[in-house]
């Protein structure tokens, strides 16, 4: 079986309850992932796959091409029974497809995307369902039923993560320090799923100074020097925050939003990255609706308004963002004094009680004083 799925790392972490069900589905069958060899890190994590190729696209417009001629024709010597398209409306995908000659070729159709006859099960997506649900209903070909609730995403973290996040927090205090993460991006795809950095700066703020929490703040590299106009507010405000986008390792990334106290997140690939640790989320939803994206379990706060223009960046539209508006209204309608309520009702026990003896100016736990009996 040759699974594809190019792109987004979130996307492959809410793909592991496939994987997970695709391996009980078919126990004696190799399981085989195409994908982008930018997706490395993550899918080293992914269980329930026996075989990985990647597709190296290069620097320009020449070498990607290239590279995806090589893939056709790899794709079309491997000999594969089954091909399972979990790429959503793509039609490069379909070209993989066709150039599979499997004999069962799976994947998604619409009325409003043309994607040919390539596949010969074609599969409807559900927009009412999470994505985790309508990644299984690629099994709906082979009697899979379809769970009613979402199934958890889980990866394989790698046993060396715990060095390096306890590497990475040797500065702000070592072992036991109290922590935010904070993640202020949405990846390049639409920026507009970025909630008001002010805002940002605001509630990392206050955290911090109530709570006696640091503030770590993650991205990529190229997206550091937006992460330092917020941390720069946060410092300015008396809040205490640091800069390490473009630092962490992502198994160090995954393990630091594991130990912390919660992971602050937009929409992007943090959130599900955090849920698959079991981490404590708070997700900022705007113009994509959490029904398909939100994190998975009870122990996670989402904030989205449903405005009635909302969502408007659909999976049946290529993910493209098409506002009626020129200011996001829809990230504008969640204010900080409201985020901070909801954070302290949902948590407060959590907050309370980790707070209670730390040092406010180091983030250590306070020494117990003990007499010593003469």
């Amino acid at each position: 079986m040759l699974v594809v799925k190019f792109f987004g790392i979130g996307s492959l972490v809410l793909a592991t309850p496939f994987f997970r069900t695709a391996r009980k589905t078919f126990p004696n069958a190799e399981i085989h992932l195409l994908t982008l060899s930018s997706n490395n890190d993550i899918i080293k994590m992914i269980p329930d796959v026996d075989h990985v190729h990647y597709v190296h696209l290069g620097i320009n417009v020449v070498t990607a091409v290239l590279a995806f001629v090589a893939c056709l024709f790899r794709v079309n010597r491997g000999g594969f029974d089954v091909l399972i398209d979990m790429e959503f409306y793509t039609r490069a995908s379909s070209v993989v497809t066709f150039a599979s000659w499997a004999p069962v070729r799976v994947g998604y159709h619409s009325r409003g995307v043309y994607r040919g006859a390539i596949h010969n099960f074609r599969v409807s997506f559900n927009v009412y369902w999470h994505v985790t649900r309508n990644f299984i209903g690629l099994l709906a070909p082979f009697g899979v039923e379809v769970p009613a609730a979402a199934a958890a995403p889980r990866l394989k973290i790698p046993a060396d993560a715990a060095a390096q996040s306890a590497e990475v927090l040797a500065p702000f205090g070592g072992k036991g320090v109290r922590y935010l993460i904070v993640n202020v991006n949405s990846g390049e795809l639409a920026f507009e799923r970025r909630w008001l950095p002010d805002r940002f700066a605001d509630l990392t703020t206050r955290l911090s100074g109530k709570y006696d929490l640091f503030a770590l703040f993650v991205g990529s590299r190229g997206e550091r020097p937006y992460v330092e106009t917020v941390v720069e507010k946060v410092v300015e405000a008396g809040g205490r925050a640091h800069n390490l986008a473009g630092d962490l390792t992502l198994e160090c990334l995954i393990e630091l939003c594991r130990g912390s106290v919660l992971t602050i997140s937009n929409d992007s690939g943090p959130v599900h990255l955090a849920a698959a640790a079991q981490a404590r989320v708070v997700a900022f939803f705007g113009p994509e609706t959490p029904v398909l994206y939100g994190p998975i379990g009870d122990n996670h706060l989402v904030f989205y308004e449903h405005l009635a223009c909302s969502p408007c960046i659909t999976v049946e539209y290529g993910k493209q963002l098409d506002c009626w508006h020129q200011t996001p209204f829809c990230q504008v309608a969640i204010t900080v004094d409201d985020v901070m309520r909801r954070i302290e009702n949902h948590y407060g026990p959590i907050l309370q009680t980790q707070s209670a003896g730390f040092d406010k100016a180091t983030g250590r736990k306070k020494k117990k004083k003990t007499r010593r009996r003469v």
